[in-house]
């Protein structure tokens, strides 16, 4: 089996399996050939997701490998640094059995397997444990990729939770962004209509993948290099939102991952959660959230406005 390592916050080992290795249980070949890995270790990244055969996750750690597949697992490589607590003005609505936050670009939504500490759910029931001295518990009703800003929900309860999700499989939930894409889009109106298929921490186009559908709205040329955009998700297919855009030839500034990492300068990924519109799970009447851009995506506009 050839391996190769490759250096990020997240370390990723790439293994082509030989024809002799081929029917071993995927944890065993795993630890065979990662130095720092221990079997133990090794079903624990299986089951978490963080192990992908031929750009599929894989959850089963008995799997066996066949020749000429490619593995590649990745270790988190760095220890999470200690993160700044979330301040109360995150707080964008909280009432009995809901909460919303605005989330920096740089947090990510949930626990994963390259980092527990530090994302926007234990941070969020940290501050409500220290306001109200109890232990709390929260719900993650949605996620945003750990570089997208804005509007992240949780319920307060198991009612509440059970509710919301309900509302989000009957597709009765709104979601809304705001995006600074490279380049102008050619007409002010469009929907995207591209079958995306989710692999390893990567979405692509294929034929063979599940419905996604993106409408669009240019609000402002700002630049003939950038246009201001409003989108709305009717899928939510993983990295939807970039992959779609990417396609029609408009990456999202600053996503290095899906072609828009040197179509101008922005440090972060331009992408914002901006509104979230949806049945209260208490009474169903409509509820309506909204965010406005934040400080670190406004000044990149204001620079591409000088362009």
């Amino acid at each position: 089996m050839a391996d190769e390592k490759t250096t990020s916050p997240v370390s990723s080992h790439r293994l082509v399996v030989r024809a002799e290795e081929a029917g071993r249980r995927l944890d065993l070949l795993l630890a065979e050939h990662i130095p720092e890995l221990s079997r133990r270790r090794a079903r624990t990244l299986i089951a978490a997701g963080a192990v992908s055969m031929d750009r599929r996750r894989v959850l089963v750690q008995s799997r066996p490998v066949a020749a000429g597949q490619e593995v590649i697992c990745h270790l988190q490589s760095l220890p999470s640094a200690e993160s700044a607590p979330l301040e109360p003005s995150r707080i964008v609505h909280e009432d009995d059995v809901l909460l919303a936050i605005d989330k920096p670009s740089g947090m990510p939504s949930h626990p994963t397997f390259a980092r527990k500490a530090g994302t926007a759910l234990q941070l969020a029931e940290e501050l409500l444990r220290r306001r109200e001295r109890r232990k709390v518990h929260l719900w993650p009703l949605h996620r945003l990729d750990t570089a997208t800003s804005g509007l992240l929900l949780f319920a307060k309860t198991q009612a509440a939770a059970r509710a919301v999700n309900q509302n989000f499989a009957r597709r009765r939930v709104a979601k809304r962004y705001l995006a600074l894409v490279a380049g102008v889009p050619a007409t002010e109106l469009g929907e995207i209509r591209l079958a995306l298929a989710e692999g390893h921490l990567r979405t692509e186009p294929s034929h063979d993948g599940k419905e996604a559908v993106t409408r669009y709205r240019v609000l402002e040329a700002v630049s003939a290099h950038a246009a201001l955009v409003e989108l709305e998700p009717l899928t939510g297919r993983m990295h939807q939102l970039r992959v779609h855009l990417a396609a029609i030839g408009h990456p999202v500034l600053g996503d290095t991952k899906y072609g828009g990492g040197d179509a101008g300068s922005a440090a972060r990924l331009m992408l914002h959660a901006s509104r979230l519109e949806l049945p209260h799970p208490s009474d169903g009447r409509p509820f309506v959230l909204t965010s406005s851009l934040p400080e670190d995506f406004a000044v990149v506009v204001a620079a591409q406005r000088g362009r």
